[in-house]
This record gives structure tokens, sequence and C-alpha cells, in this order.
């Protein structure tokens, strides 16, 4: 092998009968597909050494044709993006790491099954809206000085601002399953937000932004990016492997080392039940704990998928959550 030789990674796709892709990666290498179980790392070669040493201009256009791959791959199959700059040694150090991780990465193939990203951005003008404020509220006579007068339009540009963001919310949310919030580039910017929506209803989304459009009309201008792989909803963390995934899961949902399907489904609807934000209004770790037992059912359910005991799939089978069946589990399936 080469020295600096290496493999540059696009994303997680279901494994692919036939394991080539006609596109072209980074400096025009040719994509490839690695395949692992079920699961195909899209990747393509790469001299390390230049990469890691590579100038601005060159990371940008390594950056868009890394968009590019996975932008044509999203038109094709679910995508599991990676971040930008993950790298391996070779073919079999991916299927290493793609089985140290495989439950995080077949939990989060079927979470984003047929799903697409759609980002919104608002920018206001806030000068504007301060004058628009002053001029309403009058000239600040008996207001006091003029340190007081600013603290009152502060407070009252910030209103607006969370009104703005409340009411943009509330018309996209109804269309989307997540959200995340992303840094705001520039200080007129007051959202970055990005929507995970099911591809079916893109069109209900458009409607949606088509509404947000008119009646802040004057007020905010709006950018709508999309539809893009789902980069915002991917969080794989590498130091957490197939066991410790598990464990945590089990944890959550509070469950003994060996349960049955049935065992696991009635602790996920008992918890859903008692943390459900309908019975919790406004309470924010109710929230929270509801999306952990959620993501712990999630991942249960592919643990369970994933076993190869002659009882998967019947609703009475025990499922072993023990450090060694968990493993060996992945050993024997990919054997």
């Amino acid at each position: 092998m080469p020295v600096g030789a290496g493999k540059f990674l696009y994303a997680i796709i279901e494994r692919p009968e036939q394991e080539s892709f006609p596109c072209s990666g980074l400096n025009d290498a040719p994509v490839k597909i690695i395949g692992y179980r079920d699961l195909a790392a899209v990747a393509s070669d790469l001299d390390l050494s230049t990469f890691t040493g590579a100038d601005e201009t060159r990371l940008t256009m390594d950056m868009l044709r890394y968009q590019q791959v996975n932008a044509a791959l999203l038109q094709v199959y679910p995508v599991v993006p990676l971040r930008f700059g993950f790298t391996a040694r070779d073919e079999g150090h991916i299927q290493e790491v793609l089985g140290k991780v495989y439950l995080q990465l077949r939990t989060l193939l079927n979470r984003l099954n047929g799903k697409v990203e759609l980002a919104v951005q608002a920018i206001w003008d806030l000068p504007k809206l301060l004058r628009e404020i002053k001029d309403h509220r009058g000239d600040g006579a008996g207001l006091g000085k003029a340190l007081e007068v600013g603290r009152m339009l502060f407070e009252a540009a910030e209103a607006c601002r969370k009104a703005f963001v409340e009411g943009i919310h509330a018309q996209l949310s109804p269309v989307a399953e997540r959200f995340a919030d992303g840094a705001c580039q520039a200080e007129a910017m007051i959202l970055n937000r990005s929507y995970l929506v099911e591809k079916t209803k893109e069109p209900l989304f458009d409607e949606a932004m088509n509404v947000l459009g008119e009646a802040y009309e004057g007020d905010l201008t709006f950018r709508y990016i999309g539809p893009l792989p789902p980069y915002s909803f991917v969080n794989i963390r590498l130091t957490q492997g197939n066991f410790a995934l598990v464990d945590r899961a089990r944890k959550t949902l509070q469950l003994p080392e060996s349960a049955s399907i049935d065992h696991i489904k009635s602790a996920y609807r008992g918890l859903i039940r008692a943390h459900h934000p309908d019975r919790n209004p406004g309470d924010p770790v109710a929230e929270e704990r509801c999306k952990e037992v959620v993501e712990a059912y999630e991942i249960l359910h592919t643990y369970c998928q994933s076993s190869q005991n002659s009882w998967a799939g019947q609703a009475l089978a025990q499922y072993s959550f023990a450090r060694a069946e968990v493993e060996q589990v992945f050993i024997m399936q990919d054997g």
C-alpha cells in the first residue's frame, strides 16, 4: 500500500446488490461500496497525507464534491451522511468500525429512511424594527435617561425575535418529525433551523413556507435550503460500541438482563405514558426523557432484529443484553 494511502468516507447506506456506484469522489477517484452485513459504507481512495495538509481552496473543493456525492446517494438510497473528513486506513478498517458501531448505524438508517433535511433561515432588519418600535412607543419622553430607553428597546426587540421564531416553528413543526438548531451565521439572522421531514411531506412543508413568506412579508427574509441528506440529525459516537448502546437502552427502559419483545414493548409504553408531554405540559425534563425512551426502544428493537437466535421475531423469545451475548451476536452474524 502506498505511503499515505487511505479511504475517504461519505455515508452509510443499505447494502445494495451491486457494490459499485457511478459517481466520482474527491480527486475524481471512483466511489466504492464497502459492505458489512446489511449496511455499506460509501468511500473512495485518498492520499491521507495530502488531505490533512490541504489549503483552504482545496478543502472547499473537497467539501463540494463530498456534498455532491451524498446528494446523488440521497436520490437512490436512505442515507446516513458521515461528517466531512471521516477517513480510514483501508477496507478492513472500515469494516472494523462498522462492526463496532453497527447498532448506532442501523438504528439511524431505520430512523432516517425516507426522510430529508430542510433548512430554514430567517433574517430581520433590526434597525428598521427598532425604528418601528420607537415610533410606536413615542419619542421616549418620560422614559428617563438614554440608557433606559435603549434597555426598553432591546427588551421589545428580543420579545419580537422570540415571537417570530415561535411563529415560524409553530407553522413548520407539525409537518416535521424532528428539528435541530444551527449557529446563526450573521447578526441579522434570528433563526437557522433544520427540519427532518418525510419525502412525501415535502409539498406540505413547501406550502407552510409559502404561508410564512406571506405572513412575514416586509418583516423577515427567508432562505429555504433543501432537500439535503440529514446531516443535522446524525451523531455517531465511535467510542460507544454495540454493548454500551444496548446496556444504556436497557437501563433507560428499566429492563433486566434479558427480556422478550412483549416485555420491551410493555416497558416502553409505560414509560412513554408517564413522561409524555401531554401529561407533563411545560416540563422540558419530561420531554427530554420521552425522547430518551423512544431512542432506547429503537436501539433494542434493532438489536433484537439483528439477533440470529432461532426465536428471533417471536414475541415471547428472550433476548439477552449481557455483554458476552451482545458481542457474540455480531461475531456470529458477520462471520
